[in-house]
């Protein structure tokens, strides 16, 4: 019987795997995905501060004197970085001393980003005065755009899912062929051996031991049955010699050999239907030991079993020219012959 391919543990196997693989890699990749979106939160609120931090000094000097060109130059250098949208020196609740914006950039991503890391994000740094007075004089003030933020962490992220797959299905591709190897192949080539055995002989043909797995379980399996199989063979030997004695126990005589009643009748019925069809004529003798019950009491049983062997023994010599010779029990015997011309 040929295993069809759908019903193939390699294939159940590869089909699992797959699966299984599939599902590990969608959920570490996801998970490496929000760690990564609680990193970008944390680069967008240190890039902030170090913003803040770059341009304290400036703009609270601005802000000290009061020079607005000198503020409007410090916003001028904020907005060098791309991510800066809206910034602003000044007292907070009071006119400015200066301030910029820009729009929010456009990007296809910024229905997702904005939904992860928001729209924006706003921070301050307070503009002081040097020690020991650390008069306040106002505040520096930013807005970031959060979509280069967005667009890294999308990249990174597509990158990230598509590697964790990728790296999930090639894992299992491999357990799989490891797995075809050690163990699918080997039971294909157990299987096709299987097929060889003769179930009349199953102990002729033995299963060969695989290369590499003496010892393992499959060795064992192996070795196992082939034990097996000589054992079938053994009892079925003997169950045939079984009733092959009990078939020549209920045909034949048990101490001379010859057929008894049972045998007789059957082959006179074929010797009776013969010499009809050929129109001949049977004869049917009985033969019997005159006093053989004194032998038996005279000499012993066994001395009377050796005189029907002896009898039996004559009486073969000449059954070439016989039909049928039996023992119909005691000391009587039977004897046809076929093929006479008269009485």
């Amino acid at each position: 019987m040929k295993l069809e391919l759908k019903h193939s543990l390699s294939v159940k196997l590869l089909r699992v795997v797959l699966l299984a693989a599939l599902a590990v890699g969608v959920v570490l990749s996801c998970a490496q995905i929000l760690f990564d979106a609680s990193k970008a939160h944390h680069a967008l609120n240190t890039d902030a501060q170090q913003i803040l931090g770059m341009f304290r000094d400036p703009s609270t000097q601005a802000v000290y004197s009061l020079d607005k060109e000198m503020g409007m130059q410090v916003l001028e250098g904020l907005f060098q970085d791309q991510a800066v949208r809206q910034a602003s020196i000044g007292v907070p609740g009071e006119p400015m001393l200066a301030e910029k914006s820009r729009p929010l950039a456009s990007n296809s991503w910024r229905w997702l980003t904005d939904s992860i890391l928001g729209r924006e994000k706003t921070a301050s740094i307070r503009l002081v005065g040097r020690e020991p007075y650390n008069e306040y004089y106002g505040d520096l003030a930013i807005t970031l755009d959060t979509a280069n933020y967005g667009e890294s962490f999308i990249a990174s992220s597509v990158i990230i899912f598509v590697s964790g797959v990728l790296r999930a299905l090639a894992m299992g591709l491999v357990l799989y062929l490891v797995y075809h190897y050690l163990l699918t192949k080997p039971l294909s080539r157990m299987l096709d051996s299987l097929t060889q055995i003769n179930p009349d002989r199953p102990a002729q043909y033995q299963l060969p031991l695989l290369k590499g797995h003496e010892r393992n379980e499959l060795g064992l399996w192996i070795n196992t049955a082939n034990q097996l199989l000589a054992s079938i063979e053994r009892n079925t030997s003997l169950r045939h010699e079984a009733e092959n004695s009990l078939l020549r126990m209920a045909q034949y005589d048990f101490l001379t050999g010859l057929p008894n009643r049972q045998q007789l009748q059957d082959q006179l019925d074929k010797i009776l239907t013969d010499a009809g069809r050929r129109q001949r004529r049977v004869a049917v003798l009985c033969l019997g030991l005159d006093d053989f019950k004194g032998v038996n009491e005279q000499f012993s049983y066994q001395s009377g079993d050796q005189l029907l062997l002896a009898l039996a023994d004559r009486l073969r010599a000449h059954s070439g020219r016989l039909g049928a010779l039996a023992r119909l029990g005691g000391d009587q015997f039977a004897l046809v012959q076929a093929d006479i011309e008269q009485p």
